[in-house]
């Protein structure tokens, strides 16, 4: 299974839009995207501290997440978001990298995130 960025914004988006602090977000509402590809990026997420989240794996030895609950945005995924939300900023952070030839991480994400909002500002 793959990083993929487009279900880790969406993710966080979701989080973010939650009426209440302590939303749970299940894994198959993010209809757009297989359940496991985003119970997979819950489970980057909250290991990284992005997002506290409840992971369940299956006892059936298939491999598969059994349950992912994403309960909200840590202040570290704020501030992820906030690098990533705009569309404009998002889509030039992610044509950085393909220019580059490199590799998304989260560090790297913010940084260029980071680099391109200073960009737009000056």
């Amino acid at each position: 299974m793959k990083r993929d960025w487009e279900i880790i914004r969406a993710i966080l988006l979701r989080l973010e839009s939650a009426s209440t602090p302590n939303t749970y977000l299940n894994a198959e509402a993010i209809e757009e995207f297989p359940t496991q590809a985003v119970a997979y990026n819950m489970r980057l997420l909250s290991q990284a501290g992005f997002i506290k989240a409840r992971i369940l794996e299956t006892s059936t030895g298939s491999g598969e997440i059994g349950a992912a609950l994403a309960q909200h945005l840590t202040n570290s995924g704020h501030e992820l978001l906030d690098t990533m939300r705009s569309d404009t900023v998002w889509s030039k952070i992610k044509d950085t990298f393909k220019s580059k030839g490199v590799e998304m991480t989260f560090d790297l994400v913010l940084s260029v995130g980071k680099g391109v909002m200073q960009g737009l500002l000056s």
